[in-house]
């Protein structure tokens, strides 16, 4: 690699890191583009990403070893230091026959649930000793920082061992009250089940999982919940119905009541959040949230999850919310306009209304 793309790339995170960026992407053909609370911005002023600098890019973060894995799998997620100064999140790609790459800074400050501003309910999910807790939403809706606020939450309050299975590890944590072990799934471990398969017998009291990969994890996970541990997991659906419904489909039709009973006699809570511009120019969090009922228990049981938005509706004493009532919130403490919060409702013409 010439000493000039090198530079040029060290310019590049630099930027990143001096701008508050969150998020690089570097696509052949373009200007790299960087993610400025929630909106991404053409540097117009680098160079068009060519084939010459994108070889450069992968041999910059990709280590030597690993270089012929990726072009044999055609994809890699793991986490690059950069001279001390910042770690990113690297996820490289293939699309068009070429590779893209997508970074994403991890910041070295956990977030308390308080900073975050989160509704007190989620705190008290942090209390349960078994049960299983789902935090999910779309990709950049901050899920990572949600869940590290939750483990930073029992790891100060409870002496708990705790294991986090990841891919890749990105946030570093040190023991306080609790003992916490991470595991890289690909480099510690070869998967999510495998690991969950080790868990099952070892003395621990808090399994955290960054992602679901297969039928299998889900399965593992499930059980895991069932033999008294408490479970948190991350998922990919953008509601909380949306999340149950996704859950159960993946299973085979035999096995499908099974998960509706898990289901329903061991979720704490689901935690589906986005986040959205506010009129500060940084971003709020949204968050729409359901807890275990004896109304919940009762559909989930009989597969009724369209009925449920009824029940998040109606239960704010049981600490639910729905995505429409947490957007109406920050509408009414001055923090994003009705707008934006009706961009994201999950009704519009009813939010539009009740602005009305």
């Amino acid at each position: 690699m010439s000493t000039t793309i090198e530079s040029t790339i060290n310019q590049i995170l630099n930027t990143v890191a001096e701008r508050g960026a969150t998020d690089i992407h570097f696509d052949l053909g373009n200007n790299p583009y960087i993610r400025i609370n929630g909106k991404l911005i053409n540097l117009s002023d680098e160079a068009v990403v060519n084939k010459e600098f994108l070889e450069a890019l992968l041999k910059y973060f990709v280590p030597a070893a690993s270089y012929e894995l990726l072009k044999e799998r055609k994809e890699m997620k793991f986490v690059y230091n950069w001279q001390d100064k910042a770690r990113f999140k690297v996820y490289i790609f293939k699309q068009k026959n070429n590779f893209s790459l997508s970074l994403k800074m991890i910041t070295g400050q956990i977030k308390s649930l308080q900073e975050l501003g989160v509704p007190n309910i989620i705190s008290s999910f942090s209390k349960k000793e078994s049960g299983l807790i789902i935090i999910t939403g779309t990709i950049n809706s901050g899920r990572s920082t949600t869940l590290a606020a939750l483990i930073d939450e029992i790891n100060r309050n409870r002496n708990e061992r705790i294991l986090l299975l990841e891919k890749p590890i990105e946030q570093l944590f040190v023991n306080q009250q609790s003992f916490i072990e991470q595991r890289e799934i690909g480099t510690d471990v070869d998967s999510f089940s495998e690991a969950l398969d080790s868990a099952r017998d070892e003395d621990i009291n808090v399994v955290v999982l960054s992602e679901v990969d297969n039928l299998k994890t889900l399965e593992s996970l499930l059980e895991i919940a069932e033999s008294g541990r408490l479970v948190i997991v991350v998922m990919n659906y953008d509601t909380v119905v949306s999340c149950l419904q996704g859950f159960v489909s993946d299973f085979p039709e035999a096995k499908k009541q099974w998960v509706r009973d898990v289901l329903a006699n061991y979720l704490i809570g689901i935690i589906s959040q986005k986040l959205v511009s506010a009129i500060a120019g940084n971003e709020a969090l949204a968050v729409e949230i359901l807890t275990s009922s004896d109304s919940f228990k009762s559909l989930v049981k009989e597969g009724r999850f369209i009925n449920l938005e009824n029940i998040i509706q109606t239960s704010r004493a049981e600490g639910m919310i729905s995505m429409d009532m947490s957007l109406a919130e920050l509408v009414r403490m001055g923090r994003i306009n009705q707008q934006e919060a009706i961009k994201h409702a999950t009704n519009p013409k009813a939010l539009a209304k009740l602005f009305k």
